[in-house]
């Protein structure tokens, strides 16, 4: 029987052009419900960039108003227009294109299905598509993510790594691909989960990236690997420092653990959080208004599962 072929899926799209400093509310206010969020700079002497979010659904008109006078006005512009169109299946896949090119961090070579070139010598490729879990390197929180993992890979190798929040499971691939280690990524979202494990098949590392549901924040997190010499957490500020003491009873001495999904504004708490529990700032890494931390625990010290 002939196999009817499914047409490309289609979207809603929000744009809205604001200055830099705005969007960071933006982001948050729809990172939860947006398939993909992208940044693309409008006008470099005004510092003006375009805000795009793509939806399976039309977002209320309520929905969408209140974050974006709240971003103006935090930068005392006017009310940008707001545009809303829908994306039919072949717009959506021509958008991606454009919207997602290659994304070159370090040996790090990021891209989408719809990559039809050949990645760079000696590059670390891997393929992942905008889908429903956050994580795609575009984000800037996740770019400053594999910058720390390239930083880490011309000073040390790790043999034990935990990826929680891993939403795409980008961090926990890079992390495979650059040291060809096992990694356990673990998320709260069972979809994130479900995409995490076919972006490990997709990139032939299903035998090192490990997928599994788990709540860092509740403390259900998985003690029967520990200690791990690396942990990533890309998640958010409050968050993070609510799982300080968590993480660091995880840590392995002379680990490290990469902290990202906070703003510039909130790094001295959550670096408070984990100096409190006698990890150290070892680099801070900043793109944009978000800032990503790599702290360690110094290799005399001993987690608390060693007490």
């Amino acid at each position: 029987m002939p196999v009817t072929p499914q047409s490309p899926p289609s979207f809603w799209k929000l744009e809205v052009t604001l200055p830099r400093p705005a969007l960071a509310s933006l982001e948050a206010a729809f990172e939860d419900e947006a398939v993909s969020i992208t940044l693309l700079e409008a006008d470099e002497e005004k510092d003006l960039w375009t805000f795009q979010a793509l939806f399976e659904e039309r977002p209320d008109e309520w929905r969408i108003q209140t974050p974006v006078a709240l971003a103006a006005a935090s930068v005392r512009v006017a009310e940008p227009e707001i545009l809303v169109e829908r994306l039919e299946g072949r717009d959506w896949l021509a958008l991606s294109k454009i919207a997602f090119p290659p994304l070159e961090v370090g040996r790090f070579f990021i891209h989408g299905s719809h990559f039809e070139g050949t990645p760079p010598v000696g590059a670390r490729s891997l393929c992942i598509d905008a889908a429903t879990a956050f994580g795609s390197g575009y984000h800037q929180s996740t770019y400053g993510c594999l910058q720390a993992l390239e930083m880490l890979d011309r000073c040390d190798t790790f043999q034990n790594i935990l990826d929680v929040g891993c939403g795409s499971g980008i961090l926990s691939l890079a992390a495979a691909r650059a040291w060809g280690v096992p990694v356990l990524a673990i998320d709260i979202d069972p979809e994130s989960v479900r995409v995490a494990r076919e972006n490990a098949r997709i990139n032939g590392l299903s035998s090192l990236v490990q997928t599994a549901q788990g709540n860092g924040a509740s403390g259900r997190l998985p003690r029967s690997r520990a200690p791990y010499d690396l942990i990533l957490a890309n998640i958010l500020a409050r968050p993070l420092c609510g799982m300080a003491s968590r993480l660091a009873s995880l840590l392995a001495p002379g680990g490290r653990i990469v902290l990202a999904g906070l703003l510039t504004r909130q790094a001295p708490m959550v670096i408070a959080a984990y100096r409190a529990r006698n990890l150290v700032l070892e680099k801070r890494i900043e793109v944009g208004v978000w800032s990503t931390l790599v702290v360690r625990r110094p290799c005399g010290e001993r987690s608390e599962d060693d007490e």
